[in-house]
């Protein structure tokens, strides 16, 4: 993975030009690293506010894409403080609100949140996202900005890879200059 994304500018635009929920699914994708399924079934049963994560579990909606997809996300305050408001004007369930219903028998290819997903895209590839998967590279991205910071074992964790060489693969960049800080000794 190569990073082309500035998160910090692209959080800015976001909460300036999103809202409802586009800006919503960006959150959880960018800050929480959830996959397009785990968000489009995500229900306020898994935000664990008391706890500050989102757990992702089976539920009557959704089945994770394998047992160590399952695992919990941890929540700064300040998005959990943002989970908290849009619970407080919640209509149902599900933390991304649609008219469509959740298909059980559905393929993976029917969303229920797919108009949402689509006027995110189209604001993604305006802020220059052109990945063919424009949700997936904000959690490449999460990746990356956590491998940098906290370490490869760390992005691992939170993005629940099986095997940290998925990780290394395709979730990390190189995001600060790396040296072993010998050079003020010459």
């Amino acid at each position: 993975y190569q990073s082309k994304i500035d998160a910090e500018k692209l959080i800015e635009a976001a909460r300036a030009e999103l809202d409802g929920e586009p800006f919503k699914i960006f959150v959880l994708g960018l800050l929480c690293g959830l996959r397009k399924r785990e968000i489009d079934l995500l229900t306020w049963a898994q935000v664990d506010f008391a706890k500050a994560v989102i757990r992702i579990e089976r539920t009557q909606f959704f089945a994770p894409k394998s047992e160590d997809s399952v695992g919990e996300v941890d929540l700064d305050p300040e998005l959990l403080a943002l989970l908290r408001s849009w619970k407080d004007e919640a209509s149902g369930v599900f933390v991304i609100e649609s008219n469509r219903p959740a298909r059980h028998e559905a393929s993976q290819a029917n969303y229920r949140c797919q108009q949402h997903f689509e006027t995110l895209y189209a604001w993604l590839r305006k802020q220059g996202v052109t990945a063919r998967k424009p949700l997936h590279e904000l959690r490449k991205e999460l990746g990356a900005l956590l491998a940098s910071k906290h370490g490869i074992f760390a992005a691992q964790s939170v993005l629940r890879h099986a095997q940290i060489s998925t990780t290394a693969a395709y979730y990390a960049d190189k995001k600060q200059r790396i040296t072993a800080g010998l050079g003020p000794l010459l």
